[in-house]
């Protein structure tokens, strides 16, 4: 159990020092430079075509998914860290739990109903599979409550980081420059 917990917390201390790190170099950054070279550096980076009115349809309707599975993705890792750096009980953690396993499982079916277009079929599937793996890692972190076993944990962990990777890479595609909490 002593090793879930120095794992999850050197996740946790890792993936803070990097935001901090990639905050600290961006303030960094030579001001120096023209502004037109920068905006024009910038565009040349993120220059992606524009969404049709369809794909635009799509990612309208997706946000409102969105905005909640993010907040959802949050608490979900929180939940975790609370558990093992602060309240120990497991009742209480598997309460935290229990609406965000069936949050993620709903929100899976409600985006694989969505008509997408053609274009945006892999972004979609991509989103389903991201709200599967946060699923996944909330019923991992809830079978850590009925048994105890440590490695439930860093599984949820390794789902957990998967399911972001996935719903930033469709972020990317429909809302290019959002804000990245994790």
């Amino acid at each position: 159990m002593a090793g879930g917990r120095s794992l999850l917390l050197a996740g946790v201390v890792v993936a803070l020092a990097a935001t901090a790190g990639a905050a600290w170099l961006h303030e960094i950054r030579p001001g120096s430079q023209p502004a037109l070279q920068t905006n024009t550096a910038r565009t040349e980076k993120t220059a992606l075509p524009a969404l049709t009115a369809d794909e635009e349809r799509f990612a309208t309707t997706l946000w409102t998914v969105h905005r909640e599975a993010t907040r959802s993705a949050v608490a979900l890792s929180f939940a975790g860290i609370s558990y093992q750096t602060e309240d120990r009980d497991p009742r209480a953690f598997a309460r935290k739990i229990e609406p965000l396993a069936k949050f993620f499982h709903d929100a899976g079916m409600q985006v694989r109903a969505m008509s997408a277009p053609a274009s945006l079929s892999s972004a979609q599937s991509q989103y389903v599979e991201a709200m599967a793996l946060y699923a996944g890692a909330a019923a991992e972190m809830l079978k850590f409550t009925e048994n105890g076993d440590a490695q439930r944990l860093q599984a949820a962990h390794e789902l957990d980081l998967k399911a972001s990777e996935y719903v930033l890479r469709v972020g990317e595609v429909l809302w290019p420059g959002q804000y990245k909490p994790h």
